[in-house]
């Protein structure tokens, strides 16, 4: 009878250590973060090397807005296991809330490492980017869950050159694009365009929207209109819908109606992405019907790497069929080409956006080109 009393004293502390840890966590689902912050300290006051409750002690911090109180706790636990990717989203989450972006990239981006499948890492990644990039008129940083959540403006103005050979004049264009933004909100996006070809200028608008029907699925319809084309289709019309899925995938599928003053175009495209750490990889399969000039099919590959929040440098490859206009004739013929772009914020507001890339339009022409622009965000 002594000795089972013996072991159940000894027991209780475990025990009880237990069950304070439980009831904060019940309290917290209850969203009664003030008691369970009271249950965790009463706890640690006898247990303070308790790594479960420090853990949620310093989640309950951030929840209750008080991030930078639930950094130091951090840093203790990362002392203890610098490679735990749960600790190490909790700091990205803190630091990101607290008001440092960059810093909570570098958490987040090390947890991304360890813990590639980690879906709430990347997600807090992509927060964490965005954040980034929100203006401020204010010395003091913006609150990041203001930031999270203001809508973002973006005008861009453009100019592009294209070389051919074969005996074609060179091609000339300059575009002014606008997007507003909002996460998880209705974003739209617009542009005026203005392109030389063959000797003639053609000029339209496009305008778009994207819709987030909920947290996974978006659609973005987009239309263009051309008013007196003489190379560019009189008008298009573009349904994407997008699907976000697990360890971060994205699917979508996209169906695109074009119409030229003689024929018209019909594409489905079929698109997979995956984002990773700081990378993004995409995949587009596109089925195009053309009025009297067949089925071509094609191929583009996509790769791109992020840094200093929003700036990327990416890769493209475009193989397989498609249409063309030459002289006011649509055609299809075999496409190779590859391009470099990409942009660099040199603050929250000033950009820059590049492109060089080779195109081989079958035994018609090779094409080089250069497109520079000069983006703001207010």
């Amino acid at each position: 009878m002594k000795r089972a009393v013996m072991l159940l004293a000894l027991a209780l502390p475990c025990g009880a250590a237990l069950a304070d840890v439980t009831t904060a966590e019940r309290q917290v689902q209850a969203q009664q973060l003030d008691a369970a912050e009271a249950t965790l300290r009463a706890h640690l006051a006898g247990q303070p090397d308790d790594t479960a409750a420090q853990f949620l002690l310093a989640r309950v911090l951030s929840w209750q807005g008080r991030p930078e109180q639930a950094l130091p706790i951090y840093r203790r636990l990362l002392q203890q296991q610098p490679d735990n990717a749960d600790y190490l989203l909790g700091e990205g989450q803190a630091l990101l809330w607290a008001g440092h972006p960059q810093r909570a990239l570098e958490s987040l981006e090390r947890a991304a490492q360890l813990a590639p499948d980690y879906a709430e890492v990347q997600q807090v990644i992509q927060q964490a980017r965005a954040a980034l990039t929100v203006p401020s008129t204010a010395a003091a940083p913006v609150p990041v869950v203001d930031a999270a959540t203001r809508r973002r403006h973006e005008l861009e103005i453009s100019a592009r050159q294209d070389w051919l050979d074969s005996g074609f004049d060179n091609w000339r264009s300059q575009r002014l694009d606008y997007a507003s933004t909002k996460p998880e909100s209705l974003g739209w996006y617009g542009a005026l365009t203005r392109e030389q070809r063959f000797g003639e200028w053609d000029e339209g608008v496009e305008a778009g929207a994207v819709i987030a029907l909920d947290e996974n699925w978006t659609l973005q319809p987009e239309v263009g209109y051309q008013p007196s084309p003489y190379f560019l289709p009189e008008w298009h019309a573009d349904l994407r819908l997008q699907r976000r899925l697990p360890d971060g995938y994205l699917g979508a599928v996209s169906v695109r109606r074009t119409e030229y003053e003689t024929t018209r175009v019909d594409r489905l495209a079929l698109s997979a992405e995956r984002y990773w750490n700081a990378w993004r990889a995409g995949y587009t399969l596109n089925v195009t019907d053309v009025a009297n000039a067949g089925t071509p099919i094609g191929h583009d590959l996509a790769l791109d790497y992020y840094y200093q929040g929003l700036s990327y440098a990416g890769l493209r490859l475009t193989v397989g069929e498609e249409e063309a206009v030459e002289e006011q004739q649509l055609i299809t013929s075999d496409v190779r080409a590859i391009s470099l772009q990409g942009r660099h914020w040199f603050d929250s507001r000033w950009a820059l956006s590049w492109e060089i890339g080779h195109h081989q339009q079958g035994s018609y022409y090779d094409r080089q080109w250069l497109q520079l622009g000069l983006r703001h965000a207010f």
